[in-house]
């Protein structure tokens, strides 16, 4: 089995980059709206997303859309998660 790297405490810029078998621990991770990064056995362990460019007037669209009433079609049909539902439709 490879040994994986494991980046911590770092700002790291995700468009257009490529990462395979890397823990991100403890990182900001920007992505401003270029070609999405290609990951493959990837961890995110406390690590925050940062939106900034054209990636963040999508995020505020998505959001825009979310709270107008409509998360599903967010989820479901934007980021085509068929099989997603929201926590509080389980609960009760």
């Amino acid at each position: 089995m490879a040994k994986r790297e494991e980046i911590v405490g770092e700002i790291v810029n995700l468009d257009y980059q490529e990462f395979t078998d890397t823990i991100f621990r403890n990182c900001k991770l920007v992505y401003k709206g270029g070609r999405p990064p290609k990951m493959m056995n990837v961890d995110m362990v406390e690590s925050e997303f940062i939106f900034e460019g054209p990636a963040i007037n999508t995020l505020h669209m998505m959001r825009l859309i979310a709270h107008s009433g409509d998360a599903k079609m967010v989820v479901k049909d934007m980021l085509g998660l068929d099989d997603w539902e929201p926590a509080y439709a389980s609960e009760g």
